[in-house]
């Protein structure tokens, strides 16, 4: 009498493979000709599907997800890592950022040494005091500072990287043909920063409310012309992107934080020694703001 049975060895049979049936004489052992694994009778099997290749494909596909999952985790883990809070330093990309968000960003010097703690009778530190510089108006274009500003602003218009072509057309005949210009405001910048210091946003709100200032801040036809200047250390492209992002932090904080209505125009004008020699770099790391009448 015949016997018919399949092979369950899935994983190292073909014959379990194709889910075939095998068919033993009587007398010989009911084992799988090929594998020499034990048959399962063929009527205990019924219409059982070879699913254990489906088990270890599936299996071995959520493995590599998993693993995949992993890394990913283990990668946006390590990136938040490395990011500080707040922006840090001059790149390029995050001090346009800071300036358009009136973000103080540290400065790229070296950390001071720690110092000891204050003894029990030292008097408290003082409040940050605004570096703000307000100049008394003089607006003749007698002035012979006056004239020369006016003179460099004319030749940077058209380096303007953020302005149409219509506007610097504007802005040109407006200096151009100003009867009136001089400097009213200064804010210097230590090195690494591009962005104004929060006593310095004080120092500005003050200034526009102080008497030297107010005629120009409530003139309608009064336009203020930033002008951001950078040491020499960079190159001229740097310099310029350096001195353009300090401007316009300035006009950003003067409008959205000092309510200045007056029209505003931020200039880069670059590395500067108009301030003082390469050697007195910090004093060409101002911005300044001009009042410009018609």
């Amino acid at each position: 009498m015949l016997r018919t049975g399949k092979c369950p060895n899935y994983a190292g049979c073909l014959l379990a493979y194709r889910n075939e049936t095998v068919t033993v004489p009587e007398g010989e052992p009911f084992l799988c000709p090929e594998c020499k694994h034990p048959l399962l009778d063929a009527g205990a099997t019924g219409k059982r599907k070879p699913m254990m290749i489906q088990y270890l494909i599936l299996g071995g596909i959520a493995g590599l997800v998993i693993m995949a999952a992993g890394a990913v985790f283990i990668q946006v883990r390590h990136f938040k890592d490395k990011v500080q809070t707040g922006v840090v330093g001059t790149s390029f990309e995050n001090a346009q950022v800071a300036g358009e968000h009136h973000e103080f960003l540290a400065s790229r010097l070296p950390e001071p040494a720690a110092t000891p703690a204050p003894q029990a009778s030292a008097q408290p530190a003082p409040a940050d005091i605004s570096n703000v510089q307000v100049q008394t108006p003089d607006l003749s274009l007698q002035e012979k500072q006056n004239q020369e500003v006016k003179d460099e602003v004319l030749k940077r218009i058209d380096l303007m990287p953020a302005i149409t072509d219509e506007d610097k057309d504007k802005l040109y005949m407006s200096v151009e043909r100003a009867r009136q210009m001089g400097r009213i405001l200064s804010i210097p910048f230590p090195t690494g920063h591009v962005a104004v210091a929060p006593a310095d946003v004080d120092g500005l709100r003050a200034a526009l409310a102080s008497p030297q200032l107010q005629p120009l801040v409530k003139d309608p036809t009064c336009v203020f012309v930033i002008l951001g200047f950078a040491d020499l250390k960079g190159d001229e492209k740097t310099n310029l992107h350096i001195s353009t992002v300090r401007a316009q932090a300035v006009l950003n904080t003067l409008r959205d934080r000092c309510g200045a209505l007056n029209v505003m125009h931020a200039v880069g004008m670059g590395g500067s020694t108009l301030f003082g020699n390469q050697k007195d770099a910090v004093r060409n790391r101002v911005v300044e703001v001009w009042a410009v009448l018609p």
